[in-house]
């Protein structure tokens, strides 16, 4: 019977977690915008832009889009972390009222095997 979920065991698990997933998307999206701006992707994109909307000049700076993705990706560990916190403290709330959830573990018969 699951009674109580530690809000600090949460909060430091939640933080690695979205913070790792920060890190592997910023790497691999730092990946990305090599490969494009190396096989001339980025340069059709402002080209194709400036002709659709008429526009005199308009340039991808991969710059402001490490530090917007840095920064957005900060909040979004913030937030996340925060929310899995609140949901914690809910849920030991709830299971004082409840009870708490109920696991059980059960294997097959077909997955025993005799001792000798």
């Amino acid at each position: 019977m699951v009674h109580r979920v530690d809000p600090w065991t949460v909060l430091r698990f939640s933080a690695l977690f979205y913070g790792s997933m920060l890190l592997v998307g910023l790497v691999a999206g730092l990946l990305l915008w090599i490969a494009a701006a190396t096989t001339g992707v980025t340069d059709n994109v402002e080209q194709f832009i400036k002709e659709l909307f008429a526009f005199d000049s308009f340039q991808l700076s991969g710059g402001v889009a490490l530090r917007t993705a840095v920064v957005g990706g900060a909040v979004l560990v913030l937030v996340g972390t925060g929310a899995n916190v609140m949901m914690a403290v809910f849920y030991n709330l709830t299971s004082d009222v409840v009870g708490g959830i109920e696991v059980t573990l059960d294997e097959d018969e077909a997955d025993r095997r005799p001792v000798r």
